[in-house]
């Protein structure tokens, strides 16, 4: 038996899988900030991401779109963004393998360039990292194949599916429109002397393409009342920094994907500058513009090299085109020699740091076992301010302030001086602001120190020391840093008539500064004969007495010391037990 393309299809998608399941369940949290506006849009709340002024933190409307349609019939969010990242893929390989079975390429020029691509973790780390770069990527290659179909027939006949693709390229990412530019270009540029195809030319590879485009501008501007998603007004500003880290990032991208990509420049190079094939320039031009586009603004933070995977479906082209314009020669020993190249591209990927990176990054997971906590623990309305803007949001579903700016109206039009100069997409941030909005709850990251810029204001300002008790809270063993408003009514004292409410986890202790998330409560950890201190400010001037205590174990005895001095009132107690504390209530006398 012959082993031909289905076969080959078969074993692909058998390694595909098997790479999956390598790197599962790695899922990305900006992935978690698109199915944020999914669950809102769900919920009859509009494309946002929280209440107030409409932003477009996302820069994937296809995208969220199609994950909502099984989410509206139930299907859990997350699983939905996988079934169409791996769809997407399966349906990107099946594509390229059923060009290519029509044409007269020899089999064994495609097998060994999807083997190659195939065999490169980026695709199985982006099918289930729930982000668009699978959908992306599919339309992309979509694309390519009608161009190269018109190319080389001279036949317009498919001219209205590329203008599906290349629109659609246009609503999946605001840079998809990148790709009608190069194919119209090229395409009128191949026909200048034929009017007749010039016309038909410009209506399915430009106009059609671009009233997609115009579409998402006009609802853009109509929804969020702006042209330009809010993501580019954070991540975008060309600087020589950003221009020089773009570089560093296609450097670390080729290096880490050597064996496809140089070899994709090598036939690049046969195909354009040796044979001067009308095909090898229309790849290069898009390996030029995309390459060029992706250094210009700074490359990417995010594992196996998402912005790269674009350029590894046109060196698989390449490698494709390459070697059947030199006829080369797969006998016997070169069809064995497969196998082992497959390996080690695989074996050698594995090791790179930016791969692997997808097998250690599970912190989105610990943000939203901690969002899960907050939602169970405190009310619907609890204003969180968050620098990691997917997994806690999400997962908690309360009103939320992201304080790198990427969901936020005020701070991406109010940047820094030295924006362009600092880590990309996480240079904004204005404390000032965030104190203003007076969130009940500051997170850092997934419950870290104050870090970012943001975090630096804030430590520098004195309203954020005075208004927020740094607590130590744990859930489910995983230990997290949690700001909490001391005044919020959420999460802060409530004082009603002469009773004075005092949430336990704001008592501290050198040593025992544990709090305790169990049974949709945040309670204090306390240790029989530890002193546990609390500074008040804002508090009316009277006598203070204990009157109760809540607590998960009964009414253990306190000893309670309460001064008031300078317009502050400072608490100490004494648990006579180890207990775990809800609350106390003071009761004041005039």
């Amino acid at each position: 038996m012959k082993f031909g393309y289905r076969h080959f299809f078969i074993v692909s998608l058998i390694v595909f899988f098997l790479t999956c399941y390598f790197y599962y369940p790695f899922f990305s949290d900006d992935s978690l900030i698109s199915l944020r506006y999914v669950q809102r849009f769900l919920e009859g709340k509009g494309l946002t991401w929280t209440d107030g002024h409409r932003v477009e933190g996302y820069s994937n409307l296809l995208w969220v779109l199609a994950v909502s349609l099984p989410g509206k019939l139930g299907m859990d969010l997350i699983l939905a963004a996988r079934i169409w990242g791996i769809l997407c893929t399966v349906c990107m390989i099946g594509a390229i393998l059923r060009y290519f079975s029509k044409q007269p390429v020899k089999k064994e020029y495609v097998f060994f360039a999807v083997g190659l691509l195939v065999t490169s973790p980026t695709l199985a780390v982006w099918a289930i990292g729930g982000l668009e770069q699978p959908m992306y990527v599919l339309l992309v290659t979509l694309a390519v194949i009608e161009v190269i179909e018109i190319v080389n027939t001279g036949s317009l006949k498919r001219g209205l599916y590329l203008s599906i693709w290349l629109g659609l390229l246009a609503l999946t990412r605001p840079d998809g429109f990148l790709f009608t530019l190069i194919a119209s270009s090229f395409l009128l540029a191949l026909n200048l002397k034929s009017r007749k195809n010039l016309v038909k030319i410009a209506l399915f590879s430009l106009f059609i393409p671009a009233l997609f485009l115009s579409f998402q501008l006009i609802f853009r501007y109509a929804y969020y009342g702006e042209l330009v998603p809010n993501t580019a007004l954070v991540k975008v500003k060309v600087t020589l920094h950003h221009i020089l880290r773009g570089g560093l990032y296609q450097l670390r991208a080729f290096a880490g994907t050597f064996i496809l990509s140089a070899l994709g420049l090598y036939f690049f190079y046969i195909l354009a500058v040796v044979r001067k094939k009308t095909l090898g320039f229309y790849l290069l031009l898009n390996v030029l513009a995309w390459g060029g586009y992706v250094t210009l603004v700074g490359g990417d933070i995010f594992p196996a090299f998402r912005h790269y995977y674009v350029l590894l479906i046109f060196f698989t082209f390449s490698i494709i085109f390459g070697l059947d314009a030199i006829r080369f020669r797969f006998n016997r020993k070169w069809i064995l020699l497969m196998i082992p190249a497959f390996i080690l591209n695989a074996v050698i990927q594995l090791y790179i740091p930016q791969n692997y990176n997808a097998v250690e990054e599970r912190w989105e997971f610990r943000g939203m076992q901690l969002g899960k906590a907050l939602k169970n623990t405190f009310p619907d309305n609890t204003l969180i301010a968050v620098t990691a803007a997917g997994c806690i949001p999400y997962s908690s579903e309360l009103p939320a302030v992201d304080m790198l700016g990427l969901n936020d109206y005020y701070i991406p039009r109010h940047p820094p001086a030295d924006f362009g100069y600092g880590p990309l997409g996480h240079e904004l941030g204005d404390g000032n602001y965030v104190l203003e909005r007076n969130p009940d709850i500051i997170i850092f990251n997934t419950g870290a120190n104050p870090v970012f810029p943001v975090g630096e204001q804030l430590l520098a300002d004195k309203r954020f020391s005075d208004r927020y008790e740094k607590i130590h809270a744990v859930n489910k063993d995983q230990k997290h840093i949690l700001f909490l408003n001391k005044y919020s009514k959420n999460t802060g004292i409530n004082l009603q008539g002469n009773e004075l409410k005092i949430p336990g986890y704001f008592f501290k202790h050198q040593t025992d500064t544990l709090s305790i998330f169990r049974n949709n409560r945040l309670v204090k950890n306390m240790t029989k004969g530890n002193a546990y201190k609390l500074t008040l400010k804002q508090i009316l001037p009277k006598k203070w007495s204990l009157r109760s205590v809540n607590s998960k174990d009964g009414n253990p005895g306190f000893k309670s010391i309460i001064t008031q001095e300078n317009g502050e009132m400072k608490i100490t107690i004494i648990s006579q037990n180890n207990l775990l504390l809800e609350s106390l209530v003071l009761e004041g006398k005039d």
